[in-house]
C-alpha cells in the first residue's frame, strides 16, 4: 500500500539523522579530550618553570647571604683597626661647647683680672657760681678734666667753640667764662664731650687716652682696656654772636 511505502523511507531519514547526531558527539568528546590534555601540559610546564626559577632563587639568596656575611666581616675588621688607632688618653671628643667656652673666660678672667669688675666712675656735675653780672665761674673744672684724664686746654677750647664765646683758666685752674650759663646747660655740653673724646665706642669703657697725630694732625682715643682706637673729629668753633666789643675790634682794624 502507499502509507507503507511512505513510511519506509521516513525511518530511512530518522536512522540517518540519528547517526548524524552520534558522530556530532563523538566529535565533541574528541575536542573536549585534546583540550583538557593541552591543559594538563600547560600545567605540567608552568610547575616546571616555577622549580626552576624557585631552584635559581635560592641560588641566589645562597649568594645573597655570603655577600652579607662577608659585608659584615669587614665591618668587623675596620672598627677593630679603629679601636686599636684610638688613644685612650684622647678625650677631645669629650668636651662640649660650654666647657670650651668656660675655660675660654677662666683664662681670660686670670690674664685679665680687671675685666672680672669694672670699676664704675661717677661724674660729678660742673659748679658754678656768677662773677659779676656778665661772668661765670667753673669752680672744678680743673677736677672733672683729671677725672676725664683730658687735658684743660682740650677741654677749654671744646667748651668755646660750643659756648660761641670767650674765657680764660686762672691761676687755681677755675674756668672764667663770659657770659649767663646755667649748671644743666654746660651739665649737657659735658655730656656730649664725654660721649665724644672720652667714651670707647667698642667696650664703653672710660679708660681711654687722647693723642695727637703729628703726621696727620688727627686725634686718636686709645682704650685701655680693649686695645681699640677711634680718630676723633676736630674741635670746630660754632655760632658765635657779634658783641660790641668785636664791632668796635673789627672798627679799629679797618681804620
Amino acid at each position: 500500500t502507499m502509507s507503507e511505502e511512505d513510511a519506509a523511507p521516513a525511518a530511512e531519514e530518522d536512522l540517518a539523522a540519528m547517526l548524524d547526531l552520534s558522530k556530532k558527539k563523538k566529535k565533541k568528546k574528541k575536542k573536549d579530550k585534546e583540550k583538557s590534555s593541552k591543559s594538563k601540559s600547560s600545567s605540567k610546564s608552568s610547575s616546571a618553570d616555577a622549580d626552576a626559577a624557585g631552584g635559581s632563587g635560592g641560588d641566589g639568596g645562597g649568594s645573597g647571604d655570603v655577600d652579607l656575611a662577608e659585608q659584615r666581616r669587614l665591618i668587623r675588621e675596620i672598627e677593630e683597626a679603629r679601636e686599636e688607632t684610638e688613644d685612650p688618653y684622647d678625650k677631645k671628643a669629650d668636651y662640649t661647647y660650654d666647657d670650651l667656652l668656660d675655660r675660654v673666660v677662666a683664662i681670660l678672667h686670670s690674664k685679665n683680672p680687671d675685666l672680672i669688675e669694672k670699676k664704675r666712675r661717677n661724674m660729678k656735675p660742673p659748679q658754678l657760681t656768677r662773677v659779676g653780672t656778665k661772668k661765670t665761674l667753673w669752680v672744678n673744672f680743673q677736677e672733672i678734666c683729671t677725672m676725664m684724664q683730658r687735658s684743660p686746654d682740650h677741654v677749654y677750647q671744646f667748651f668755646m667753640a660750643e659756648l660761641g664765646t670767650e674765657g680764660s683758666i686762672d691761676g687755681q685752674g677755675r674756668l672764667v667764662i663770659r657770659g649767663k650759663y646755667v649748671p644743666k646747660y654746660i651739665e649737657s655740653l659735658l655730656r656730649k664731650y664725654i660721649v665724644e673724646y672720652v667714651t670707647c665706642q667698642m667696650c664703653r669703657s672710660p679708660n681711654t687716652e687722647l693723642t695727637k697725630d703729628s703726621g696727620s694732625r688727627l686725634h686718636f682715643c686709645s682704650c685701655r682696656d680693649c686695645g681699640s682706637s677711634r680718630s676723633v673729629a676736630p674741635i670746630r668753633s660754632g655760632y658765635h654772636a657779634t658783641s660790641r666789643a668785636d664791632r668796635r675790634a673789627a672798627r679799629a682794624a679797618a681804620r
